[in-house]
């Protein structure tokens, strides 16, 4: 399993549920617990060291970002 967030990052003072997700070894977005293997690449699981996003909530986010910028008009 990639290595969890770095729980100095001020986020995780402001929300300290976060940092009791990421101890738990569980996703900062959705709560659900982090599977070993989840991450189907490297950049996926450097994001989850970033993020602390499992796999699911991180397709959920940067499939809808991805659709977004589809639909910019330029």
């Amino acid at each position: 399993m990639p290595l969890p967030p770095d729980l100095n990052k001020p986020i995780f003072a402001i929300m300290p549920e976060l940092a009791d997700r990421v101890i738990n070894s569980c996703c900062t977005y959705c709560n659900a617990p982090i599977k070993p293997n989840e991450f189907k690449d490297k950049i996926s699981a450097k994001e989850f060291s970033i993020s602390g996003m499992c796999q699911s909530c991180q397709d959920d986010i940067f499939q809808a970002f991805e659709e977004e910028e589809a639909n910019e008009p330029w």
